[in-house]
Protein backbone atom coordinates (compact mmCIF):
# COMPACT_ATOMS: atom_id res chain seq x y z
CA UNK A 1 0.00 0.00 0.00
CA UNK A 2 1.17 3.56 -0.66
CA UNK A 3 2.87 4.83 2.29
CA UNK A 4 1.63 8.72 1.45
CA UNK A 5 -1.70 7.61 2.11
CA UNK A 6 -1.15 5.41 5.56
CA UNK A 7 -4.50 5.79 7.87
CA UNK A 8 -4.99 4.39 11.60
CA UNK A 9 -4.90 1.02 11.26
CA UNK A 10 -1.17 1.41 9.68
CA UNK A 11 -0.20 3.31 12.72
CA UNK A 12 0.95 0.75 15.33
CA UNK A 13 -0.85 -1.02 18.37
CA UNK A 14 0.55 1.84 20.98
CA UNK A 15 -1.41 4.30 19.03
CA UNK A 16 -4.95 2.42 18.51
CA UNK A 17 -4.78 1.64 21.95
CA UNK A 18 -4.34 5.23 23.34
CA UNK A 19 -7.29 6.11 20.60
CA UNK A 20 -9.66 3.54 22.54
CA UNK A 21 -8.69 4.70 26.10
CA UNK A 22 -9.58 8.39 24.99
CA UNK A 23 -12.99 6.51 23.21
CA UNK A 24 -13.75 5.07 26.94
CA UNK A 25 -12.99 8.38 28.87
CA UNK A 26 -16.33 10.19 30.35
CA UNK A 27 -16.97 13.30 32.35
CA UNK A 28 -17.06 16.66 32.20
CA UNK A 29 -13.41 16.25 34.51
CA UNK A 30 -11.53 14.35 31.82
CA UNK A 31 -12.50 16.64 28.61
CA UNK A 32 -8.85 18.81 29.20
CA UNK A 33 -7.02 15.66 29.64
CA UNK A 34 -8.64 14.28 26.68
CA UNK A 35 -7.93 16.72 24.40
CA UNK A 36 -4.53 16.69 25.09
CA UNK A 37 -3.75 12.99 24.34
CA UNK A 38 -5.62 13.78 20.97
CA UNK A 39 -3.59 16.51 20.06
CA UNK A 40 -0.53 14.27 21.37
CA UNK A 41 -1.89 11.26 18.87
CA UNK A 42 -2.42 14.22 15.95
CA UNK A 43 0.97 14.64 16.14
CA UNK A 44 2.62 10.84 16.57
CA UNK A 45 0.04 10.28 13.42
CA UNK A 46 1.86 13.49 11.52
CA UNK A 47 5.58 12.47 12.20
CA UNK A 48 5.04 9.21 11.05
CA UNK A 49 3.68 9.97 7.67
CA UNK A 50 5.70 12.09 7.65
CA UNK A 51 8.57 9.74 8.37
CA UNK A 52 7.22 7.59 5.66
CA UNK A 53 6.79 10.44 2.64
CA UNK A 54 10.63 11.45 3.47
CA UNK A 55 11.30 7.60 2.78
CA UNK A 56 9.40 7.23 -0.15
CA UNK A 57 10.93 10.28 -1.32
CA UNK A 58 14.68 8.90 -1.01
CA UNK A 59 13.83 5.46 -2.53
CA UNK A 60 12.19 7.50 -5.63
CA UNK A 61 15.12 9.55 -6.16
CA UNK A 62 17.83 6.78 -6.04
CA UNK A 63 15.53 5.16 -8.77
CA UNK A 64 15.78 8.45 -10.80
CA UNK A 65 12.02 8.80 -10.50
CA UNK A 66 9.97 11.91 -9.02
CA UNK A 67 5.95 11.75 -9.94
CA UNK A 68 3.90 14.29 -10.10
CA UNK A 69 2.09 14.24 -7.35
CA UNK A 70 5.27 14.66 -4.87
CA UNK A 71 4.50 18.03 -3.52
CA UNK A 72 8.73 18.18 -2.99
CA UNK A 73 9.16 18.19 -6.45
CA UNK A 74 10.32 21.39 -8.27
CA UNK A 75 8.10 22.87 -10.79
CA UNK A 76 10.08 24.12 -14.41
CA UNK A 77 9.73 28.25 -14.46
CA UNK A 78 6.79 29.33 -16.36
CA UNK A 79 7.63 30.83 -19.55
CA UNK A 80 8.23 34.36 -20.56
CA UNK A 81 4.83 34.65 -22.45
CA UNK A 82 3.32 33.40 -19.50
CA UNK A 83 0.82 36.24 -19.35
CA UNK A 84 0.08 36.85 -22.80
CA UNK A 85 -3.10 35.42 -23.08
CA UNK A 86 -3.91 38.63 -20.78
CA UNK A 87 -4.70 41.36 -22.78
CA UNK A 88 -3.37 44.68 -21.32
CA UNK A 89 -6.43 45.80 -20.43
CA UNK A 90 -6.93 43.37 -18.03
CA UNK A 91 -3.55 43.58 -16.84
CA UNK A 92 -4.41 47.29 -15.79
CA UNK A 93 -7.48 46.15 -14.32
CA UNK A 94 -5.93 44.08 -12.09
CA UNK A 95 -3.53 45.82 -11.22
CA UNK A 96 -6.07 48.92 -10.26
CA UNK A 97 -6.48 46.84 -7.58
CA UNK A 98 -3.37 47.96 -5.79
CA UNK A 99 -1.88 50.76 -3.71
CA UNK A 100 0.81 53.14 -5.09
CA UNK A 101 3.59 51.15 -3.36
CA UNK A 102 2.37 47.59 -4.58
CA UNK A 103 1.88 49.06 -8.19
CA UNK A 104 6.15 49.87 -7.80
CA UNK A 105 6.83 46.39 -6.92
CA UNK A 106 4.93 44.97 -9.45
CA UNK A 107 6.49 47.54 -12.14
CA UNK A 108 9.84 46.01 -11.25
CA UNK A 109 8.96 42.76 -11.94
CA UNK A 110 9.13 42.52 -15.75
CA UNK A 111 9.74 45.23 -18.38
CA UNK A 112 6.15 44.56 -19.64
CA UNK A 113 4.38 46.18 -15.90
CA UNK A 114 6.97 48.67 -15.60
CA UNK A 115 8.56 49.89 -19.12
CA UNK A 116 6.87 52.54 -21.14
CA UNK A 117 4.83 51.00 -24.21
CA UNK A 118 5.24 51.60 -28.10
CA UNK A 119 3.90 55.25 -29.67
CA UNK A 120 5.28 56.97 -26.02
CA UNK A 121 2.29 55.32 -24.19
CA UNK A 122 2.71 55.28 -20.17
CA UNK A 123 3.55 51.79 -18.44
CA UNK A 124 1.01 49.31 -17.88
CA UNK A 125 1.63 50.39 -14.37
CA UNK A 126 1.20 53.73 -14.25
CA UNK A 127 -1.50 53.32 -16.40
CA UNK A 128 -3.33 51.55 -13.48
CA UNK A 129 -2.42 54.39 -11.04
CA UNK A 130 -3.85 56.71 -14.27
CA UNK A 131 -6.98 55.10 -13.59
CA UNK A 132 -7.29 54.95 -9.69
CA UNK A 133 -6.69 58.33 -9.65
CA UNK A 134 -9.05 59.62 -11.98
CA UNK A 135 -11.93 57.50 -11.34
CA UNK A 136 -11.81 57.86 -6.90
CA UNK A 137 -10.11 61.28 -6.48
CA UNK A 138 -12.33 63.68 -5.61
CA UNK A 139 -12.61 67.71 -7.35
CA UNK A 140 -11.44 68.76 -4.79
CA UNK A 141 -8.50 66.22 -4.13
CA UNK A 142 -7.93 66.88 -7.93
CA UNK A 143 -7.30 70.75 -7.20
CA UNK A 144 -4.90 70.01 -4.76
CA UNK A 145 -2.45 67.30 -6.45
CA UNK A 146 -2.48 69.24 -10.02
CA UNK A 147 0.04 67.14 -12.16
CA UNK A 148 3.96 68.91 -12.61
CA UNK A 149 4.79 68.92 -16.25
CA UNK A 150 7.59 66.82 -17.58
CA UNK A 151 8.13 63.54 -16.26
CA UNK A 152 6.07 63.49 -12.98
CA UNK A 153 4.16 59.96 -12.69
CA UNK A 154 0.73 58.78 -11.89
CA UNK A 155 1.73 56.18 -9.19
CA UNK A 156 3.98 58.93 -7.73
CA UNK A 157 0.74 61.29 -8.07
CA UNK A 158 -1.69 58.29 -6.70
CA UNK A 159 0.63 58.19 -3.31
CA UNK A 160 0.83 61.70 -2.77
CA UNK A 161 -3.40 60.81 -2.95
CA UNK A 162 -2.63 58.22 -0.81
CA UNK A 163 -0.37 60.98 1.98
CA UNK A 164 -3.35 63.70 1.25
CA UNK A 165 -6.11 61.00 3.03
CA UNK A 166 -4.07 60.45 5.93
CA UNK A 167 -4.03 62.12 8.83
CA UNK A 168 -1.51 65.03 9.09
CA UNK A 169 1.59 64.30 11.40
CA UNK A 170 4.36 66.51 12.50
CA UNK A 171 7.24 64.18 12.19
CA UNK A 172 10.35 65.86 11.63
CA UNK A 173 11.34 66.59 14.65
CA UNK A 174 13.97 69.20 16.03
CA UNK A 175 15.61 69.68 19.69
CA UNK A 176 13.44 69.58 22.80
CA UNK A 177 10.91 68.30 21.55
CA UNK A 178 8.98 64.84 21.66
CA UNK A 179 5.52 63.42 20.41
CA UNK A 180 2.84 62.41 22.89
CA UNK A 181 1.18 59.26 22.44
CA UNK A 182 0.98 60.06 18.53
CA UNK A 183 2.74 61.39 15.85
CA UNK A 184 0.02 64.43 15.50
CA UNK A 185 0.66 65.88 18.85
CA UNK A 186 4.31 67.43 20.26
CA UNK A 187 5.47 68.11 23.65
CA UNK A 188 8.04 70.95 23.97
CA UNK A 189 9.96 69.69 27.02
CA UNK A 190 12.39 71.18 29.08
CA UNK A 191 16.50 70.33 29.19
CA UNK A 192 18.91 70.56 32.15
CA UNK A 193 21.30 71.81 29.88
CA UNK A 194 21.08 75.32 28.85
CA UNK A 195 18.85 74.38 26.04
CA UNK A 196 16.66 77.35 25.52
CA UNK A 197 13.33 76.74 23.59
CA UNK A 198 13.80 78.65 20.50
CA UNK A 199 16.05 76.38 19.01
CA UNK A 200 13.37 73.43 18.24
CA UNK A 201 10.83 73.02 15.31
CA UNK A 202 8.01 70.38 14.44
CA UNK A 203 7.58 69.80 10.76
CA UNK A 204 5.22 67.37 8.90
CA UNK A 205 6.33 66.08 5.80
CA UNK A 206 3.24 66.32 4.02
CA UNK A 207 3.92 68.58 1.16
CA UNK A 208 0.85 70.93 0.10
CA UNK A 209 1.61 71.82 -3.59
CA UNK A 210 -1.77 73.38 -5.21
CA UNK A 211 -5.30 74.15 -3.80
CA UNK A 212 -6.56 74.69 -0.18
CA UNK A 213 -5.71 73.29 2.94
CA UNK A 214 -6.94 73.47 6.24
CA UNK A 215 -5.67 72.19 9.44
CA UNK A 216 -6.39 72.90 13.41
CA UNK A 217 -3.59 73.77 16.19
CA UNK A 218 -4.73 72.75 19.29
CA UNK A 219 -2.50 74.22 21.99
CA UNK A 220 -2.97 73.08 25.29
CA UNK A 221 -0.83 73.21 28.83
CA UNK A 222 0.66 76.92 27.55
CA UNK A 223 3.48 78.60 29.93
CA UNK A 224 3.07 81.58 27.55
CA UNK A 225 2.29 82.47 24.17
CA UNK A 226 4.79 82.58 23.07
CA UNK A 227 3.98 79.79 19.99
CA UNK A 228 4.42 79.81 15.92
CA UNK A 229 2.38 78.14 14.11
CA UNK A 230 2.65 78.36 10.24
CA UNK A 231 4.15 77.07 6.74
CA UNK A 232 7.97 76.27 5.34
CA UNK A 233 9.36 75.27 2.59
CA UNK A 234 9.67 71.54 2.41
CA UNK A 235 12.85 70.24 3.55
CA UNK A 236 14.79 66.55 4.70
CA UNK A 237 16.59 66.47 7.96
CA UNK A 238 20.08 65.38 7.19
CA UNK A 239 20.89 63.39 10.22
CA UNK A 240 18.46 61.32 12.91
CA UNK A 241 19.86 63.22 15.61
CA UNK A 242 17.54 64.69 18.03
CA UNK A 243 20.14 67.27 19.63
CA UNK A 244 20.12 69.35 15.71
CA UNK A 245 18.90 72.38 16.07
CA UNK A 246 16.80 74.44 13.81
CA UNK A 247 14.41 77.32 14.60
CA UNK A 248 13.71 79.65 11.09
CA UNK A 249 11.96 81.67 13.04
CA UNK A 250 14.75 83.26 14.88
CA UNK A 251 17.01 83.42 12.31
CA UNK A 252 16.25 84.88 8.90
CA UNK A 253 19.24 83.56 7.31
CA UNK A 254 18.10 79.62 8.21
CA UNK A 255 18.69 78.46 4.86
CA UNK A 256 22.50 78.95 5.36
CA UNK A 257 22.91 78.61 9.25
CA UNK A 258 21.08 75.19 9.24
CA UNK A 259 22.40 74.06 6.12
CA UNK A 260 24.89 71.25 7.58
CA UNK A 261 21.59 69.60 9.35
CA UNK A 262 18.74 70.62 6.66
CA UNK A 263 18.71 70.61 3.41
CA UNK A 264 16.18 72.55 1.32
CA UNK A 265 17.06 71.83 -1.78
CA UNK A 266 15.44 68.53 -2.72
CA UNK A 267 12.36 70.50 -3.88
CA UNK A 268 13.40 73.75 -4.85
CA UNK A 269 12.09 73.64 -8.55
CA UNK A 270 8.61 73.74 -7.03
CA UNK A 271 8.73 77.18 -5.16
CA UNK A 272 7.79 78.82 -7.71
CA UNK A 273 9.04 82.46 -7.69
CA UNK A 274 7.78 84.07 -4.49
CA UNK A 275 10.24 84.32 -1.51
CA UNK A 276 8.18 83.59 1.32
CA UNK A 277 9.99 80.54 2.72
CA UNK A 278 8.59 81.10 6.16
CA UNK A 279 5.57 82.11 7.39
CA UNK A 280 4.10 81.68 11.00
CA UNK A 281 1.70 82.99 13.12
CA UNK A 282 3.31 84.59 16.39
CA UNK A 283 1.09 83.83 19.62
CA UNK A 284 0.56 87.34 20.34
CA UNK A 285 -1.03 88.39 16.82
CA UNK A 286 2.22 89.30 15.06
CA UNK A 287 3.29 87.45 11.64
CA UNK A 288 6.37 86.77 10.74
CA UNK A 289 7.97 85.45 7.09
CA UNK A 290 11.18 85.25 5.42
CA UNK A 291 13.44 84.15 2.27
CA UNK A 292 15.90 82.59 4.75
CA UNK A 293 18.10 84.19 3.14
CA UNK A 294 18.30 87.76 5.26
CA UNK A 295 14.91 89.06 3.62
CA UNK A 296 11.54 89.30 5.78
CA UNK A 297 9.39 91.41 8.25
CA UNK A 298 9.78 90.65 11.39
CA UNK A 299 6.40 90.44 13.68
CA UNK A 300 4.18 92.52 11.69
CA UNK A 301 1.39 93.21 13.77
CA UNK A 302 -0.71 95.07 10.59
CA UNK A 303 -2.50 92.40 8.78
CA UNK A 304 -6.12 92.76 9.32
CA UNK A 305 -8.57 92.17 12.29
CA UNK A 306 -5.01 90.34 13.73
CA UNK A 307 -5.48 88.76 17.41
CA UNK A 308 -3.53 86.86 20.16
CA UNK A 309 -4.17 83.34 21.30
CA UNK A 310 -3.72 84.12 24.77
CA UNK A 311 -2.46 81.44 27.33
CA UNK A 312 -5.68 79.54 28.14
CA UNK A 313 -6.48 76.92 25.71
CA UNK A 314 -7.72 77.06 22.49
CA UNK A 315 -7.53 76.20 18.81
CA UNK A 316 -5.87 77.89 15.94
CA UNK A 317 -6.68 77.44 12.14
CA UNK A 318 -5.22 77.84 9.17
CA UNK A 319 -6.16 78.18 5.47
CA UNK A 320 -3.64 77.74 3.09
CA UNK A 321 -5.02 78.50 -0.28
CA UNK A 322 -2.38 78.08 -3.21
CA UNK A 323 -5.08 79.10 -5.62
CA UNK A 324 -5.13 83.03 -4.36
CA UNK A 325 -1.67 82.75 -2.53
CA UNK A 326 -2.83 83.49 0.69
CA UNK A 327 -2.79 82.32 4.09
CA UNK A 328 -5.57 82.78 6.86
CA UNK A 329 -5.74 82.53 10.37
CA UNK A 330 -8.57 81.18 12.75
CA UNK A 331 -9.39 81.10 16.48
CA UNK A 332 -11.54 78.39 18.08
CA UNK A 333 -13.68 78.30 14.30
CA UNK A 334 -13.84 82.09 14.34
CA UNK A 335 -12.28 83.70 11.16
CA UNK A 336 -9.63 86.45 11.66
CA UNK A 337 -8.05 87.40 8.68
CA UNK A 338 -5.59 86.64 5.73
CA UNK A 339 -2.28 87.44 7.19
CA UNK A 340 -0.02 86.59 4.08
CA UNK A 341 -0.39 86.94 0.56
CA UNK A 342 2.23 86.12 -2.63
CA UNK A 343 2.84 82.38 -1.55
CA UNK A 344 3.78 80.47 -4.58
CA UNK A 345 5.05 76.99 -4.57
CA UNK A 346 5.15 74.26 -2.01
CA UNK A 347 4.84 74.33 1.56
CA UNK A 348 4.52 72.03 4.85
CA UNK A 349 3.18 72.63 8.11
CA UNK A 350 5.18 73.98 11.21
CA UNK A 351 5.13 74.34 14.45
CA UNK A 352 7.96 76.19 16.89
CA UNK A 353 7.63 77.44 20.51
CA UNK A 354 9.69 79.38 23.11
CA UNK A 355 8.19 77.76 26.46
CA UNK A 356 6.50 74.83 27.61
CA UNK A 357 3.76 73.13 25.82
CA UNK A 358 1.61 71.03 24.11
CA UNK A 359 0.09 71.38 20.08
CA UNK A 360 -1.40 69.05 18.26
CA UNK A 361 -2.10 69.24 14.64
CA UNK A 362 -5.90 68.00 12.73
CA UNK A 363 -6.52 68.03 9.07
CA UNK A 364 -9.64 69.88 9.14
CA UNK A 365 -12.67 71.28 6.74
CA UNK A 366 -12.32 75.15 6.98
CA UNK A 367 -15.27 76.46 9.14
CA UNK A 368 -16.67 79.04 6.43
Amino acid sequence: KDPRQVGVAELGEETRSKMCEVREETGPGTMEARLATLEAIVRQQQGEIQHLRNRVGMLEAEAGHVPASNKRAKLAPPPADAFSPLGDEAVSYCASYLGACDLVQLGRTCRRFGAGRDGGRPSLVDGAARQIFHETATADEKECLARYEGGETHVKLLKELEGLRKPLELDILFRGISHFGSTATIQFIHCNDGYVYDKGSAISSHIMRSGRHYANFKATQMASDEINIGIIRPLLKKNDRMDSEFHPVCWDDFRTRYDSDVDFTIRASHWGDGNVNCCTYFGDGACYWSSGEGEGNLFDREWPRNEGMGVDPCTMGLLLDLNAGTLTVYKNSRRLGVMKRGLTGEYCWMVTSCEECMISIERAVPPE
